[in-house]
């Protein structure tokens, strides 16, 4: 009986401690942090059937204010609405039934948004200055202040932090940011590297609530003109160039200007896209002077001074360039020299470089002027830059032909040779040639291009004649020389040509063998006749014509083992010459023994069959075997004998006589 009542006892008190021990409550919401205004649901569920009701800070909520909803018997929710700063604060759901009492709590935390009012977001600065940037935060809870650059943390002592959450950037810092008491940055003498973006931010003490401002800093600076050669030298010319280059610093970034010392030519003035640079090509002289670079923006303006220095090389104007003249006259020519440096002047006999003299350098003077007084004068203008010449050109008449000789030629001609004349400053263009006989009052005149020898043709053959000529040029005839008195030759046929027998080549059945004609007669030689025949008995002539310009003899198909005459006669209009004879042979042929294909081949074969026989022999007087063995024994039908070394030596490795069949050895 005692039994029976305390073990339904047991059963329900286990039952009891399991659930105990069983019970789990849980509060569900999505986070902790809530803004002023917002709305937020607090989800209480248990995993078994109770009573659950809501405290907050230990008492019960204001169910006036806030909505509470039994959603089933294990689940509760409390839904907090247009929430004030005043609803922080520890959530405590309470879960009853017939066994277990149980409580879970939850912290809420109400904020309100960090807020940057009226702070500014741009600043301008002057470099070098000490500044301040404010950045004025509102918010609750209390608000903390933290200040960054390039993602790091700028701390109270202006130097740089930690980084940034995500951030590998470090911070520049020369230790003069500083944190002032309001939080506000303060940049000690700002340089241009300061510039950039600063980030406020504005943090709920304690709780990873924040929100950040990017604030512009922009740091002005004055403009800075720096030209790294303040002058340079060029000479001018249409290929030297020159570039100015302008290095300029500022913020805003300067505008820049530029004055020049002449008119703008933009045919040879060329700015880069931003003007810090002037490229100047084909420099002339009239670019020298100053260029003055400025720089200006809103804080102000600067300038550097470059000064070019243009060397110009001299540059001759001639008045005149050409005169003519006649003898006995006196002529002058301007030599204008200009350039920089100021040039100096002298003028020159082209022809030999001999120095003349002048007035003031400049101003040649040619007195009582004579045919070696014609020609080329330069005048020299020299400075730094270079040297230049120019060229002046005296004309007056040729001299008179003084040096020249006069001879007979061929064909009833005169040849006048090696005529040595001044001409005047002017190229000879013609001479005049003038004969006559003796008996003639009126001389005869042809006139003639420059050639040498200078030809006189049509007169009489062995006629005396005097002669005598006269030179012009572009512009004047000179005098006529005195005369010389010369008598022509007549005209008749060429002399012999000259064979040079030692000189000829043999070539087989064929010779070659030179010739010359030392005099033509007065007349071309039109051709050579050749004349040859063998010894042989009753052969004719063979004859053959070449060329009268012909140097050798060629004879073809000669026979061999024979000697051959050769006669040759030079013929022009006048005639033939006495004939040129000489003899010559062609030898036979050396033979020389040809060994063809096939008695190469029959030697290999020969030697081939000689080493077989001899390597056969060997085999069979040694081992009885090869081809000299086989007939042996066919035709002779017994052994060869064998070799007496041999058959010694086998005997002696043995131990037998080779003569008894006895295994004891004996006889």
């Amino acid at each position: 009986m005692i039994e029976t009542m305390i073990l339904p006892r047991l059963c329900g008190l286990l039952l009891v401690c399991t659930r105990l021990i069983d019970a789990k409550l849980d509060i569900i919401t999505s986070d902790p942090d809530v803004m002023v205004g917002s709305k937020v649901l607090l989800l209480c569920k248990a995993d078994s059937e109770g009573d659950i009701s809501w405290m907050k800070d230990g008492e019960d909520v204001d169910e006036d204010r806030h909505e509470v909803k039994k959603n089933d018997e294990s689940s509760s929710s409390l839904s907090l609405k247009n929430i004030e700063l005043g609803d922080s604060g520890i959530y405590s759901c309470v879960f009853e039934n017939e066994y277990i009492t149980q409580k879970m709590n939850y912290q809420l935390y109400v904020y309100q948004t960090p807020d940057f009012g009226d702070t500014r977001t741009y600043h301008e600065f002057l470099v070098n200055q000490t500044v301040t940037i404010p950045c004025f935060v509102s918010g609750k809870p209390e608000v903390e202040i933290y200040w960054y650059r390039n993602n790091r943390i700028v701390n109270d002592d202006g130097r740089g932090g930690g980084h940034a959450a995500g951030s590998s950037n470090h911070l520049c810092g020369r230790g003069h940011l500083k944190i002032l008491p309001d939080r506000a940055l303060q940049i000690v003498g700002i340089q241009s590297e300061d510039r950039g973006t600063y980030s406020c931010e504005g943090k709920i003490k304690g709780r990873p609530i924040n929100r950040a401002l990017q604030i512009s800093v922009v740091v002005n600076e004055p403009p800075t003109v720096l030209i790294r050669q303040e002058r340079t030298s060029v000479f001018a010319g249409p290929n030297t160039s020159v570039s100015i280059a302008c290095l300029v610093k500022g913020v805003p970034t300067p505008i820049i200007s530029w004055i020049l010392p002449s008119t703008f030519d933009d045919s040879r003035y060329k700015y880069n896209t931003d003007k810090s640079v002037l490229a100047i090509s084909a420099v002339t002289r009239s670019d020298f002077g100053e260029y003055i670079c400025t720089a200006s923006n809103k804080i102000g303006e600067n300038s550097a001074t470059f000064i070019l220095d243009v060397s110009e090389r001299p540059t001759i104007n001639l008045d005149p360039s050409k005169l003519t003249i006649i003898p006995g006259e006196t002529g002058s020519v301007l030599c204008n020299a200009t350039g920089h440096p100021t040039p100096t002047v002298q003028w020159v006999k082209k022809a030999t470089q001999k120095k003349m003299t002048s007035v003031d350098g400049s101003v040649l003077i040619l007195e009582n002027v004579v045919p070696s007084d014609g020609g080329l004068y330069s005048c020299i203008a020299s400075n730094t830059a270079g040297t230049t010449t120019e060229d002046f050109q005296l004309i007056t008449w040729p001299g008179t032909p003084a040096q020249f000789s006069v001879a007979p030629g061929s064909s009833s001609s005169v040849l006048i040779q090696s005529v040595s004349v001044q001409d005047g400053g002017s190229s000879i263009t013609q001479y005049i040639l003038q004969w006559k006989k003796p008996s003639e009052e009126t001389w005869s005149q042809s006139v003639v291009k420059p050639t040498n020898p200078l030809l006189i043709k049509g007169l009489e053959p062995y006629t005396g004649y005097s002669v005598r000529l006269a030179v012009k040029n572009l512009h004047y005839q000179g005098n006529f020389s005195t005369e010389h008195m010369v008598f022509t030759q007549s005209r008749r046929e060429p002399d012999s040509p000259v064979l040079s027998l030692n000189e000829k080549k043999l070539e087989k059945n064929s010779v070659s063998i030179p010739i010359k004609q030392l005099k033509d007669g007065g007349s071309p030689v039109l051709h050579y006749v050749v004349r040859y025949k063998g010894n042989k008995e009753n052969e004719e002539w063979t004859e053959k014509e070449i060329p009268g310009n012909s140097s050798r003899i060629q004879l073809n198909d000669l026979q061999y083992n024979a000697e051959y005459q050769m006669e040759v006669y030079a013929v022009n209009h006048n005639g033939s010459s006495s004939s040129a004879k000489i003899n010559f042979n062609v030898p036979q042929p050396v033979s020389q023994p040809m060994l063809g294909k096939g008695g190469v081949v029959g030697i290999v074969m020969f030697i081939f069959l000689l080493l077989m026989v001899s390597v056969d022999a060997f085999c069979c007087y040694t081992n009885h075997c090869g081809l000299l063995n086989f007939l042996a024994r066919k035709l002779f039908g017994h052994k060869v004998p064998e070799s007496k070394g041999m058959d010694e030596e086998a005997n002696n490795s043995t131990g037998k006589n080779p003569e008894s069949d006895d295994p004891t050895g004996e006889a």
